[in-house]
């Protein structure tokens, strides 16, 4: 083949790749709501653009405590009491595709959907 048809080749595949990275970070950019789930279950649901004031939340779970630290527009795992300690080693929650996982302790921490829920069989 000839440069030119290379050329025309690898700047399409460019081109299709940043089309798919844009298409991707508006869809998984993060809402400012955060849910911390325990079980299973809704334990706080925290606007982090309200956040005026740095708070502590602990959870207690069958392996010790998590402090969750909240404060204007972060929210991460300050300590936890689990073996591997993965969930404060993650870091701040950045993403709605990467929440943060404690699973000896079964807390989630992720940021919640913008839009409504409405149930596919009777629309509330």
């Amino acid at each position: 083949m000839k440069t030119r048809t290379w050329i025309i080749i690898f700047s399409l595949a460019c081109v299709l790749c940043v089309c798919v990275w844009l298409y991707f970070s508006a869809f998984l950019s993060p809402s400012e709501t955060v849910g911390i789930y325990q079980d299973g279950v809704l334990v706080k649901q925290i606007d982090l653009s309200s956040v005026t004031q740095p708070e502590e939340i602990t959870l207690s779970g069958e392996y010790g405590d998590n402090v969750i630290l909240v404060s204007h527009g972060h929210i991460k795992m300050q300590s936890a009491d689990c073996p591997d300690k993965l969930c404060v080693k993650h870091g701040e929650l950045k993403s709605s595709a990467s929440p943060i996982v404690c699973l000896p302790n079964k807390i989630v921490i992720k940021f919640e959907d913008n839009a409504p829920s409405a149930d596919a069989m009777t629309g509330r």
